[in-house]
């Protein structure tokens, strides 16, 4: 099945803080030909694991975000942060992402929490659109890959970019390695 790449400038395909964001960075100069557009799908084939082989888009070009909470320590209260990676790994949450963020422990966000602190949907999450002051971790390899399917903040749709848009980003840590091999 063909996958059709539609401009996102409307924003009736992308959560308002996903949209915001691109704008954001539009307005402060990021190129516009780094953000490739969107695409349409049904919300039951939003998961990656399905939408991938429908669409016959790589894993290794396709990113999935994970929101988690962090404690600096055991008893502290948690935080939110968030690792992006691409589908053909899991990110490392309690490895890389416990020792990039130098904290004692690191749980995955409940999804209510996630879906109320970042205003987009379970299953459509985007790093980009995340709340300002969230560390927001991204495997180094991403920035080279030149059209990256990511959440698009709904589930029925995705976006499309430059991987390099995330040097763009204001905040990002960029990490290598930060995705173990699925397995």
């Amino acid at each position: 099945m063909t996958l059709e790449i539609l401009d996102w400038h409307d924003g009736d395909l992308l959560a308002k803080p996903v949209f915001d964001k691109l704008n954001e960075l539009v307005a402060a100069g990021v190129p516009g030909s780094k953000i490739l557009g969107v695409t349409i799908n049904s919300d039951e084939e939003s998961d990656t694991d399905l939408w991938c082989p429908k669409y016959g888009i790589p894993f290794e070009i396709t990113g999935n975000v994970v929101v988690v909470h962090t404690h600096k320590t055991r008893k502290a209260p948690p935080e939110f942060a968030a690792a992006f990676v691409t589908a053909d790994t899991r990110a490392d949450l309690n490895g890389v992402v416990k020792h990039t963020l130098e904290v004692s422990k690191v749980s995955f966000a409940p999804i209510d929490a996630a879906v109320e602190a970042t205003g987009m949907e379970s299953g459509g999450m985007s790093p980009i659109g995340l709340p300002d002051g969230w560390p927001l971790l991204v495997d180094q390899h991403i920035l080279s890959i030149p059209k990256l399917y990511l959440g698009s903040g709904i589930r029925p749709s995705k976006l499309v970019v430059d991987g390099s848009i995330f040097a763009d980003i204001p905040g990002v840590q960029f990490v290598p390695a930060l995705g173990k091999p699925r397995g």
